[in-house]
């Protein structure tokens, strides 16, 4: 318990140090975000936000020299075991939402010094949490190394060898499992990806559900193609929500906006699948790539709930290449939320892809929104929205922003444009 005392007393200074004592980030936060929301206050807030980085940077170093203390504690103290779990709990809960390098370090470390007991210990956790994600395999550096390096075409060679052998139908679950971690990892690298794509594509068929989800991973980087979509399609309905996390993702990246008779239904039955994360990660892979009126209505759906509002504005509705009516509308209720992270977006995706039949709610729900907008990100993307919609029920609108001394030069420009262009489509 010394090791894990230290680390409570290093982490506590450091919060103090660093004046975290009078609130959380989130209370500084969200204080920030209410002084952001005047333009008296947004000067105020920008130090805010500048502060909340750079504790975050601080305390972000500490945090990780308090894992390789924690650890270092841990083996002097000959409670190997003990620490394995620990850390392996840890990453289990951190690992898709941060970068963690520390964590990888230690876990490969523990591995390559203890490996029957690391081996014992995640067998026991793995059958007693039998809902618990399996422990996140760690990429073999050094393979991954050889790979990626430019100098030694041979070193490469050889590299992707050991790579392929790892992938082999007849190569082991742990095996496959780190070379797929590996081949993720060294993507970046060139090579020919036809014969990794040829591996991968059959360990999708795993009865590893971690071989399974790195498999859907590396895909993608492998040059699959539309034509690899059937494989995919069933895995949607995976038995294993680390696996439907991430099928959204691949389908969108092979898919291209291609096969949407296929690929909609997959998508629509990951947006109502019981996982929350499955659905949250189906959300943050769309970017616009597939529309149809059953799966607007259920994305507009989604973004009523407080959970998954954000992101389907930011990830989906904002970004649809053609918006219907209804994505119309919905973009343009958003308009009046009081955080610009949403409707500074729906915006923006007001910007383009405006349907033929959807330019009449548009153009009304700008010049109802446009006169009550304070923030500038916001304001500047609802003219330029307009200016794609205008007609001549927007002239008086734009004729009362050109005459007006509180508006910015930047705005009064704007709305010149915009009444001059309709001038063009008049004829004047």
């Amino acid at each position: 318990m010394g090791a894990i005392v230290f680390v409570l007393v290093l982490v506590g200074s450091v919060l103090a140090s660093t004046g975290t004592e009078s609130g959380t980030l989130q209370d500084l936060y969200e204080q920030a975000r209410q002084l952001a929301q005047t333009p008296e206050g947004r000067a105020e807030a920008m130090a805010q936000y500048h502060r909340i980085i750079e504790i975050h940077r601080a305390n972000a170093r500490t945090y990780e020299a308090a894992l390789r203390q924690l650890a270092k504690g841990y083996g002097e103290a000959e409670q190997v075991e003990e620490g394995t779990r620990f850390f392996i709990g840890l990453a289990q809960e951190t690992w898709n939402v941060q970068r963690s390098d520390p964590l990888r370090e230690i876990l490969n470390q523990l591995r390559l010094k203890y490996p029957e007991q690391v081996d014992q210990v995640i067998a026991e956790m793995q059958s007693s949490r039998s809902r618990t994600r399996s422990v996140p395999p760690v990429a073999a550096q050094d393979l991954a190394q050889a790979i990626l390096q430019r100098d030694d075409p041979l070193l490469r060679e050889k590299g992707l060898e050991r790579l392929a052998a790892m992938l082999a139908e007849s190569a082991s679950d742990a095996d496959k499992q780190k070379g797929l971690a590996t081949l993720r990892s060294a993507l970046t690298a060139k090579f020919d990806r036809a014969p990794f794509r040829d591996l991968v594509l059959p360990l999708l068929a795993s009865d590893d559900a971690q071989v399974r989800a790195l498999a859907l991973q590396c895909l993608p980087g492998l040059e699959a193609t539309a034509d690899d979509l059937p494989v995919l399609i069933p895995l949607a309905q995976d038995a294993s929500a680390q696996v439907r996390e991430r099928v959204g993702g691949a389908l969108i990246q092979l898919g291209k906006g291609e096969r949407g008779e296929i690929v909609i239904p997959a998508l629509m039955q990951l947006l109502k699948d019981e996982e929350s994360k499955v659905v949250e990660q189906t959300i943050r892979s769309m970017w616009g790539q597939y529309a149809a009126p059953d799966f607007d209505a259920l994305l507009i759906e989604l973004s009523y709930e407080q959970k998954y509002h954000h992101n389907v504005i930011y990830f989906c509705l904002s970004t649809m290449r053609s918006k219907s009516p209804a994505v119309c509308r919905r973009l343009v209720e958003v308009l009046a939320e009081p955080d610009w992270n949403d409707s500074g977006r729906a915006a923006w995706g007001l910007t383009y892809g405006v349907t033929e039949e959807a330019k009449a709610l548009v153009e009304e729900g700008l010049l109802k929104a446009l006169p009550e907008e304070t923030h500038d990100y916001t304001r500047q993307n609802e003219l330029r929205a307009l200016a794609r919609v205008a007609t001549e029920k927007s002239r008086p609108y734009l004729t009362s922003v050109v005459e007006s001394d509180m508006e910015t030069d930047e705005t009064r420009d704007a709305a010149r444009r915009i009444l001059a262009a309709l001038d063009r489509q008049q004829g004047r």
